[in-house]
């Protein structure tokens, strides 16, 4: 699972895809409200047996989403434009010519996750106060 901040600046993913095109098509579905967003020609950066690459996310705070990854012709769209007016091939054929290469759960968060330190996603994060300062720490008051 990806954890993802929300607002619309560029995030970096790095994931380990079945192939290591130049280009993918990129979808972000919604589990809430089943809506996807598709990003064609997202481009990858191949380090060592990793894949990495930018996009900017419009995601909701404490939302769940799927992540696919496709290659093929669809993905490459803007590079064979010149291509497609030689073909006798239709855009629908084409486009389910599409391989999933990677799938992935993305969660939308603003707090700071880190395992290493204890710090871990809460739902009720800022909503109450914790009181150990009584003399006597049998009881935790919450306010």
């Amino acid at each position: 699972m990806k954890i993802l901040q929300t607002g619309g600046a560029n995030q970096t993913l790095t994931v380990v895809p079945r192939s290591y095109p130049s280009t993918v098509t990129l979808t972000v579905r919604d589990t809430s409200t089943n809506t996807s967003t598709v990003t064609q020609t997202v481009t990858f950066t191949k380090s060592n047996d990793k894949a990495s690459f930018t996009h900017a996310y419009n995601l909701k705070e404490g939302r769940f989403y799927d992540l696919k990854l496709e290659e093929g012709i669809g993905a490459n769209w803007n590079q064979v434009t010149t291509q497609w007016q030689l073909t006798t091939d239709n855009w629908e054929s084409v486009f389910s010519s599409l391989e999933t290469i990677y799938l992935d759960k993305i969660f939308c968060t603003d707090q700071t996750i880190n395992q290493a330190t204890n710090s871990y996603y809460t739902i009720n994060s800022g909503e109450y106060t914790e009181t150990t300062s009584y003399p006597d720490d049998e009881y935790t008051i919450i306010d």
